[in-house]
C-alpha cells in the first residue's frame, strides 16, 4: 500500500496512472482481506478448487491444440473457442497457442508438480488429484509454448525439492530413498535426454541465453531494456510515477506505459526509493514466512507448494506483464496466507494440558 500510494503521488499526472493504481492499491486491499481472512478450512478449499481450476483449464489446452493438429476429433465447442481468445501457430516443431487463461500456469504448473512429489496432508487435495494436476498441466505448458512456463515448469519444482532436502538432512536413510535413488539412476540418462531432446525446451534455453547474449527472438526485450533503464537515469531516486511512458518508445500503442520487463519497468516508476519499500516489503514476507515454517513445522509441505507457485509467477513476472492483471496476484499472496494461518494457529506448541483447575484451562483458552 506504501508502494502504491508512493507512486500514485509521484504520477498522477501520467496517462496510465489509474490502472497501475489499480494494481497497486486495489489488489493488496482484496489480496490483503482474502489472506487475513483465512484459516485451515479456507485454505484447504483455497487449494481444492486451485487443484481442479488447474485441471479444467489444462484439459482445455490438451483438447483445443489436438483438435488443431487433427490428432482428435473437436471436443471443445467453438462458443467457448472463440470466448477464450484461442489461437494457434506451429512453428520449428513446436506448438504455440493463444488463450486468456494460459498464463494461470505459470504458477499453477510449478504448484502441482511439487505437490505431487510431496507427501500427502490434510490440507493438500487427494494424490490422485494432485498428480493429475501436474501431469495435465505439465503437458498444457509444453503445447502451449510460452518460454516462461516452460522454465519455472522445470526450474521451480526442483528447486523447492531441493530446499526441502537440505531442511530434512539427516543421517538416517529411508530405504524407500535408496530405491528411488537405484531408479533415477537407471532411466535419469534416457529421461535428461527425452527433455534436452524436447523441441519445446530447446527452444526456452535459446531464448533464454539469447537475452543475455543480446539477440535472436528476445532482441525486442533487450532494448527495451535499455530504453527503460535510459529513462530512469533522468530520475533515479523517486522515479516517473504509475503510468509513465516514454516519449517516442512504446511497446503498445493502445497502452503505451505497460511493457514486458516489470521489474525494469517498476526502477523506471519508482526509482531506487520506491524499490527500496519493495525490498523491504520482500524481507519481511521472507521473514513472515520461516517464522511460520519454525511455528507450524507440519505445513512445511503447504509452504512448498505456495512457494513454488509465487516463485513460478515471480519469475514469469520478470519477462512477462503477469502481475500487471491484479487477478494473477492469488499466486503471491498465497504464501502469505499460509503464513497468516500458521502464526494466528500455532496449535503445534501446545503439547499437553497445563497442570490448572479446568476453569482457569477454559479461561486460558
Amino acid at each position: 500500500m506504501v508502494v502504491g500510494l508512493y507512486g500514485t503521488v509521484i504520477g498522477v499526472d501520467n496517462p496510465g496512472m489509474s490502472q497501475n493504481a489499480l494494481v497497486w492499491l486495489g489488489a493488496p486491499l482484496i489480496f490483503g482481506a482474502w489472506v487475513l481472512a483465512a484459516d485451515e478450512r479456507m485454505l484447504r478449499s483455497v487449494l481444492t478448487t486451485a487443484a481442479w481450476c488447474t485441471i479444467a483449464l489444462s484439459a482445455l489446452i490438451v483438447l483445443f491444440v489436438g483438435t488443431q493438429l487433427g490428432v482428435i476429433p473437436q471436443i471443445v465447442p467453438q462458443w467457448l473457442v472463440e470466448e477464450t481468445g484461442a489461437g494457434f501457430a506451429f512453428e520449428d516443431e513446436t506448438t504455440a497457442i493463444r488463450l486468456y487463461g494460459l498464463s494461470t500456469l505459470v504458477a499453477a504448473a510449478p504448484m502441482w508438480i511439487t505437490a505431487a512429489l510431496l507427501p500427502d496432508h490434510p490440507l493438500l487435495p487427494p494424490r490422485a488429484v494432485r498428480v493429475i494436476a501436474a501431469v495435465i498441466a505439465a503437458s498444457a505448458a509444453m503445447l502451449g509454448g510460452r518460454n516462461a512456463i516452460v522454465l519455472v515448469v522445470l526450474a521451480v519444482p526442483a528447486v523447492m525439492l531441493v530446499w526441502r532436502a537440505m531442511r530434512r538432512r539427516s543421517t538416517r536413510v529411508h530405504p524407500g530413498a535408496v530405491l528411488t535413488g537405484l531408479l533415477l539412476l537407471a532411466v535419469g540418462p534416457f529421461l535428461i535426454q527425452a527433455v534436452a531432446g524436447n523441441a519445446v525446451v530447446q527452444r526456452t534455453v535459446q531464448n533464454v541465453l539469447a537475452f543475455f547474449e543480446d539477440g535472436g527472438d528476445q532482441s525486442i526485450r533487450v532494448e527495451q531494456a535499455a530504453r527503460l533503464l535510459d529513462a530512469w537515469q533522468e530520475a533515479p531516486y523517486f522515479g516517473h510515477g504509475w503510468g509513465a511512458t516514454i516519449e517516442g518508445y512504446y511497446r503498445s500503442q493502445e497502452r503505451p506505459w505497460n511493457f514486458e520487463l516489470q521489474y525494469h519497468l517498476l526502477l523506471f516508476q519508482v526509482g531506487l526509493v520506491g524499490m527500496l519499500i519493495v525490498g523491504a516489503v520482500v524481507v519481511l514476507a521472507v521473514r513472515a514466512i520461516a517464522r511460520a515454517v519454525k511455528v507450524r513445522p507440519d505445513l512445511v509441505s503447504i509452504f512448498l507448494v505456495t512457494s513454488a507457485g509465487a516463485l513460478g509467477m515471480l519469475i514469469g513476472n520478470a519477462t512477462n506483464p503477469y502481475l500487471q492483471a491484479p487477478g494473477h496476484m492469488w499466486a503471491v499472496w498465497l504464501p502469505l496466507m499460509v503464513a497468516n494461518v500458521a502464526l494466528c494457529n500455532p496449535r503445534h506448541l501446545v503439547t499437553r494440558e497445563p497442570t490448572v483447575p479446568s476453569a482457569r484451562v477454559s479461561n486460558l483458552r
